[in-house]
């Protein structure tokens, strides 16, 4: 599945950030400009993430029912699905280097026209589906959300009829991002996700009051129209011409169409899972589903933060040393950033897991949520942590396949995965509940790992992945007693404190067992000889140098 693609946090697409990263080696002359756009994005990417935690925290607080969060969650769903299979991350992929190349090369006219058709046929599209879905909601929502029922399932549908409006806005701005960082120009597009979790913030506060909880269903329709219009100028000041019309005989944008293919199946099959999940999650106890969304979007941090942005970093490397044969420096390149990235989310895997429970009343106290739903989303979170590392994986291992120029065995995989989420969802959300939901993200994340790096190894013979999984083997011994002692200080700490203490000495509690656990993790693989925290101390360095030369 690539890496996970629903974000409740509402993060700036990183195909920006790459963009940027490889604009920048194009030449001298804009290596500054570009470095400081890429700053732009990472900023305001991670203020997206936090902001997107905001949102959460802001929706629980204005709508305190479980029932109700979970016919909010619920509802999200099909209009995601629709936004996800036709636009979302398939436009960033397909649409930036097909714009991109027609700028370069003058061609501007030409451009505009692919961007014409490109946005009438997904419009067109998306139209017609939010109008079936519209009219089709109750059935709709009843297949996705077999366990509700009453008062809850007519909320879900009313909540879905309202949010089935985002989509189209969602997809005109995620047009105007691709066609803005196409031309280099990268604020607003790195903005508009600001500006989107800011109208739902807006309408939980404002609108829910006054609404209800159809407040907050509003309020993802204000923030998704301001995702756009928020772009407009932007659009406006590059000239963009953008007509209702249909080229399909231009080869440029039949390649843009072609482009999108694959990563549409990806994102559709992802969305798939999600939508499984919720449909298994309507008929646990009320409060599971947002249980569910609230712990994916803690595993999405180390995830956003340190594996899809490596990913995104070694692509552009990957792709150009496997165009000019250089097999030994891909290799290189692929095995020691697999095992650098592996050696830190096993790490974090292991603390993570043991201080679930503190994390989710820090990050979330302010919400004041249910006692019973806090305690699912650490049983969720201490679970997803177990997929961490494959999840992160996996956003490394696809883009060595992109580089190869091969989009189709990432899909492939990711297809297979979908199909063995269910399969294992299905099978133990009777015995386990939520945390069976759990497992099966996390089995179907290691299982889609190993295919693809079989596959890629069987493409590459030369490869010798074998390391990374030795690497992972030794990482995991060094980290255990990280786990353990994360785990004593946790407990002689909560036994002085008492269970009930408050949020500083909570707060305290969970610094001193982080600390504590990564202090014997690093112990550990100085023991053992991991050349791994070495190189991060070197990357550091580095990075703090080219920051003073800069």
């Amino acid at each position: 599945m690539d890496e996970p693609t629903f974000d409740p946090l509402g993060g700036a697409p990183v195909e920006s950030v790459q963009l940027a990263a490889s604009e920048a080696r194009t030449g001298s002359s804009t290596t500054r400009a570009l470095a400081a756009a890429g700053l732009i994005v990472f900023g305001a990417s991670l203020a997206s993430r936090i902001l997107g935690f905001v949102r959460l925290i802001v929706i629980a607080r204005a709508v305190p029912d479980p029932a109700s969060l979970d016919a909010f969650f619920a509802a999200f769903r099909i209009p995601d699905f629709l936004f996800q299979l036709v636009a979302a991350g398939a436009l960033a992929s397909a649409l930036v280097p097909v714009l991109a190349s027609l700028f370069a090369t003058g061609e501007d006219r030409r451009a505009w026209r692919v961007l014409s058709t490109v946005t009438t046929l997904i419009l067109a599209a998306l139209f017609l589906l939010t109008l079936i879905a519209e009219l089709l909601a109750p059935q709709l929502v009843a297949f996705i959300a077999p366990g509700f029922g009453g008062d809850k399932l007519q909320l879900t549908v009313e909540l879905t009829r309202v949010m089935l409006l985002s989509p189209l806005f969602m997809a005109g701005g995620a047009i105007a991002s691709a066609t803005l960082n196409a031309r280099g120009r990268f604020a607003a597009a790195a903005v508009a996700p600001l500006v989107y979790n800011l109208g739902i913030i807006a309408g939980a506060v404002f609108l829910v009051p006054v609404m209800g909880v159809p407040g907050l269903a509003a309020g993802v329709v204000l923030g998704a129209a301001g995702h756009l219009l928020v772009q407009l100028p932007g659009m406006a000041s590059i000239g963009a011409r953008v007509r209702p019309s249909i080229d399909l005989a231009d080869p440029p944008t039949r390649r843009a169409l072609v482009l999108m293919g694959p990563r549409a199946i990806g994102l559709g099959a992802t969305q798939i899972v999600f939508v499984v999940m919720t449909s298994l999650g309507t008929g646990l106890p009320d409060g599971s589903i947002t249980a569910f969304n609230f712990a994916f979007a803690l595993l999405q941090i180390p995830i956003g933060v340190i594996g899809v942005p490596l990913g995104t970093v070694l692509l552009p490397s990957l792709s150009r040393e496997a165009a000019v044969g250089g097999t030994e420096a891909f290799r290189r390149l692929l095995v020691r950033g697999l095992g650098l990235l592996a050696y830190v989310m096993i790490a974090i895997t292991a603390i993570g897991a043991v201080v679930a429970a503190d994390v989710v009343r820090v990050v979330y106290g302010y919400a004041h949520l249910d006692a019973q739903v806090a305690g699912w989303i650490a049983a969720s979170l201490a679970v997803f942590m177990l997929g961490l590392t494959a999840h992160s994986l996996i956003a490394v291992l696809a883009r060595a396949f992109y580089a190869l120029q091969d989009t189709a065995t990432p899909v492939v995989a990711g297809i297979v995965a979908v199909g063995i989420n269910i399969v294992v969802g299905v099978t133990l959300v009777g015995p386990l509940g939520l945390v069976g939901l759990a497992i099966a993200i996390a089995v179907g994340a290691w299982l889609e790992t190993v295919a693809l790096v079989v596959l890629l190894q069987r493409r590459l013979p030369h490869l010798r992945l074998g390391e990374v999984w030795l690497l992972m083997a030794r990482s995991a011994i060094a980290a255990a007693p990280g786990a353990v002692v994360a785990w004593g200080v946790t407990a002689v700490l909560t036994s002085a404190w008492g269970a009930d203490a408050g949020i500083v000495l909570v707060v305290i509690r969970l610094g001193l067992a982080t600390t504590a656990g990564a202090l014997a993790i690093l112990a550990a693989s100085l023991a053992l000889r991991i050349d791994e925290p070495r190189r991060i101390v070197g990357i550091m360095g580095d990075l703090m140098r080219r920051r003073g030369r800069g």
